[in-house]
């Protein structure tokens, strides 16, 4: 058989390219805050008073201007102080919303409705390019992250070229006595998290907040302080909120990545790309094979069919004799292995462990290698 990439994306971990990554935080951070503010500016526009649905009326006796950064997002906004009189007779002082009143207001009685706080009486019509904007990002963001997916994955015609070798694979566990006696199946994400990866990402969060914490403290005007404390309080929960982003949660659905050992067999999906389920008497090896090189750590999942099964399962030819990406370098596949096209992080290689040690022992095996720059072909 022909060595190609076949129908998958080929296993890949690269060094992360933090200018790339700083530049895409900063350009969505500016993003969010644009939407933001033009959704806020659409949200403070007031149609005609109405005053015979008014449960009371309002004069102003302050007002204060905030911005440039206010619960506004960008621009500038009247903050307004008035004493509201009921239909009572009850007198009572309220502070309105961003440019629900304003110095233009000063000197007449404003028609509010409310009992405990008070809003101004007045329609609120949606203002389209306030709601367009956001709308358009949603779509546009799950667009951009389809196609991307796409081009990810885009089926491979060329032939495989690997550029090193790996020196002899040395073998850390040796296949086990089985069978095992689990039951049920466990469906593992590639990508799961570990725990320091999560705090790193926590952390990476947590830092801003601190800092939007810091400075809320000594801003000057009150509401500046009070949307720093707010994004300070929600980047410095990150550890909270930060899991229900992780793959250990959204592995479960129909459409995440996943490869799934049971009782039963060994099974792959991926979306749009090659989805098998293999029995036992049908798979002869599972090999996790770790490759480390320069501070780089590659993990893959081989696996080997029995006699009788190979040449059976056409959909698994995109994946036969898979290669590799470990930084700059493309790697060889495994001799007469099909290879599942993802990079496995450690918490996932140990789950994966973890799993065929409770089914299948005898089938399992793990092995290390590194890459011979000795051998670099051109």
């Amino acid at each position: 058989m022909i060595k190609t990439t076949g129908f998958e994306s080929v296993p890949r971990v690269r060094r992360p390219q933090w200018g790339k990554i700083a530049v895409r935080a900063l350009v969505f951070l500016g993003v969010v805050l644009a939407l933001w503010s033009v959704t806020a500016r659409g949200m403070v526009q007031y149609g005609p008073d109405r005053p015979g649905d008014a449960d009371g009326f309002a004069r102003v006796t302050s007002c204060e201007q905030v911005g440039p950064l206010s619960r506004g997002g960008i621009g500038s906004y009247w903050f307004c102080t008035a004493d509201v009189t009921t239909q009572e007779g009850e007198v009572r002082s309220a502070r309105f919303r961003l440019n629900e009143l304003t110095p233009a207001d000063i000197g007449k009685p404003v028609p509010v409705e409310g009992s405990r706080t008070f809003r101004r009486a007045a329609g609120k019509p949606v203002v389209w390019w306030s709601v367009a904007p956001g709308i358009a990002f949603v779509v546009g963001l799950a667009a951009w992250a389809e196609l991307h997916r796409r081009k990810r994955l885009r089926h491979r015609t060329e032939r495989w070229q690997a550029t090193v070798r790996l020196t002899a694979a040395s073998c850390v566990l040796a296949a086990g006595a089985g069978p095992g006696t689990g039951r049920g199946s466990r469906k593992i994400a590639p990508t799961e998290w570990s725990g320091p990866r999560y705090w790193r990402l926590a952390g990476s969060i947590m830092v801003p907040g601190a800092i939007f914490a810091t400075v809320g403290v000594f801003a000057g005007s009150a509401d500046a302080r009070e949307i720093l404390a707010v994004l300070g309080f929600m980047c410095l929960a990150a550890p909270i909120w930060l899991v229900a982003f992780t793959p250990r949660w959204y592995r479960t659905s129909e459409y995440a990545t996943a490869v799934t050992i049971s009782a039963d067999g060994f099974g792959w999906y991926r979306r749009g790309q090659t989805t098998f389920m293999l029995g036992w008497t049908e798979v002869a090896e599972v090999r996790l094979t770790t490759v480390e090189h320069d501070g780089l750590v590659l993990r893959v999942i081989d696996f080997f069919l029995t006699d009788a099964a190979v040449g059976r399962r056409g959909e698994l030819r995109g994946l036969w004799q898979l290669g590799a990406e470990l930084g700059t370098h493309r790697l060889p596949g495994e001799k007469g292995a099909y290879r599942l096209p993802e990079a496995f992080s450690d918490a996932a290689a140990n789950q994966v462990r973890e799993a065929m040690a409770g089914y299948q022992p005898e089938r399992f095996r793990v092995f290390t290698a590194e890459i011979d720059e000795t051998l670099v072909t051109a």
